[in-house]
């Protein structure tokens, strides 16, 4: 019988076997493309794939002009015990920094802020008349300087009109804080959780694949009265792990 033919499937299993097993350690050069080429005997755009499916997993990163490299970060751990309650936001911090500080990583954020017309899909979740004004808040947050997610928040700007919800840095506790500052009190929240593939625009923000998955997590944010916040997040795939723990009653 002819000798089965090696797949990128297999090259990549076995390296993921010697990542996993120690071999590799956490940034360590994996062997060069043409290296693998020889230990395979395959076609380069073989070993090309075999990376590649390893990249999508976060396993490895490619660095121009130096090599490939497995992944040295540990993941962001998204608890969503403690992440959104109000004795986080009391300790000062947000979701973002509660998710850090869970993980021990050096939380940046960059934030773009801006207002315009509620468009009909905004409108409806927060219970608002479409082309009503609301200001969006774009970040992308970085943990030890890699960014790992994106988010855009919507809020009605009669909720935020004068307060530091309008600045880029919004103090203590983030928006949430500011919002019960206020006089706002948030009583629950609703998330649904979706897996996506980055688009171009993304992949580019999150220095990820395009293509690559990534959470599509959309939160609103409720007080007794209605909606306060639309909150559309992006989060790569292979920097998160989302922790839940549920009640068995």
């Amino acid at each position: 019988m002819p000798e089965a033919r090696t797949t990128w499937r297999d090259i990549a299993a076995d390296l993921r076997g010697a990542i996993e097993g120690g071999e590799y350690a956490p940034g360590a050069r994996l062997p060069s493309r043409s290296q693998l080429v020889q230990r395979y005997s395959v076609a380069p755009q073989t070993v090309v794939n075999a990376i590649n499916a390893l990249r999508a997993e976060g396993l490895v990163v490619g660095l121009t002009g130096s090599g490939v490299y497995v992944r040295p970060h540990r993941p962001v751990m998204r608890l969503a015990r403690n992440r959104l309650s109000r004795a986080e936001r009391t300790a000062g911090r947000g979701t973002f920094t509660t998710d850090a500080h869970n993980s021990g990583w050096t939380v940046r954020v960059d934030v773009e802020i801006r207002t315009e017309a509620a468009d009909g899909d905004v409108a409806a979740e927060l219970g608002l008349d479409p082309g009503s004004e609301v200001l969006v808040r774009d970040r992308v947050h970085f943990a030890d300087d890699q960014p790992v997610q994106l988010a855009t928040s919507y809020l009605p700007r009669e909720l935020t009109s004068g307060t530091a919800i309008e600045q880029e840095d919004t103090g203590p506790g983030g928006i949430y804080a500011r919002l019960e500052d206020a006089g706002h009190a948030l009583t629950h929240f609703t998330e649904v959780v979706r897996i996506g593939h980055a688009s171009e625009p993304e992949a580019d923000q999150l220095g990820i694949p395009v293509g690559a998955a990534v959470y599509r997590i959309r939160r609103i944010a409720h007080t007794g009265v209605r909606p306060v916040e639309l909150n559309i997040i992006t989060a790569a795939g292979e920097r998160y792990e989302l922790h839940y723990e549920l009640p068995a009653e």
